[in-house]
């Protein structure tokens, strides 16, 4: 029992504890590359994410990128409209992928 009160305790008073100065989280730059139509790409992907994070995908052939603006449509419910995805979709492959030749690479 003296174990559970000494917990309860020592909880509460974690949970009030507060910070003496402001937390500073660190600003990182995601350079995005400009041009054919990369307005669309941030208007619909940068309202969940950042560009970083399609920056850590790395290079993807055009079926990976199609899947994964169908998942964010299809499974994240990301409002981005039919004709919208396709542009998307140009985008990465142009910029942060590749396209597959008839042997897969």
């Amino acid at each position: 029992m003296k174990k559970i009160i000494l917990l309860s305790i020592l909880l509460t008073s974690m949970a009030i504890a507060q910070v003496a100065k402001p937390i500073e989280t660190p600003y990182v730059d995601y350079p995005i590359e400009a041009g054919d139509h990369d307005e669309v790409t941030q208007q619909y992907c940068l309202i969940c994410h950042s560009f970083g994070y399609i920056l850590n995908q790395g290079k993807k052939s055009r079926p990976y990128w199609t899947g994964t603006v169908q998942k964010m449509v299809n499974e994240f419910k990301a409002p981005i409209p039919k004709e919208d995805q396709q542009t998307i979709i140009n985008y990465l492959v142009k910029h942060y992928g590749y396209e597959a030749t008839a042997s897969g690479h």
